[in-house]
């Protein structure tokens, strides 16, 4: 039995997530420029720069993790595949918090094993 209930409260979970990485994409992309402009500093400059690896790493997560989301959404709508996409649904929730994904998962997954 597919999940649509599950399969759309993943992809609103998906979509969600990828406009939080361009926000954090905006948000390096500022940092990165301030550290540019900065004239040498020396701590402050080492800081910025810092600070725009890691959210350049939490942007590659979040990115990472829309799309798993967004593609366990497609798996759901299938019968044969929905048990699949709902663990995905799960682990990626769980991973990125996101309670959407999360729930939609665990629909999937209990709608999956009624047959």
């Amino acid at each position: 039995m597919e999940s649509r209930a599950g399969s759309i409260l993943t992809l609103i979970g998906g979509i969600l997530t990828l406009i939080g990485a361009a926000i954090v994409l905006i948000i390096t992309i500022v940092i990165l420029s301030l550290s540019s402009l900065s004239d040498k500093i020396g701590d402050a400059e080492i800081t910025l720069s810092t600070l725009a690896i890691i959210l350049s790493c939490v942007f590659l997560v979040l990115l990472i993790g829309g799309i798993l989301k967004i593609h366990a959404s497609n798996l759901m709508k299938n019968k044969k595949t929905t048990l699949k996409g709902g663990i995905i649904a799960i682990v990626t929730g769980v991973i990125i918090s996101d309670i959407l994904s999360l729930i939609g998962g665990i629909i999937a997954v209990v709608q999956a094993s009624e047959k």
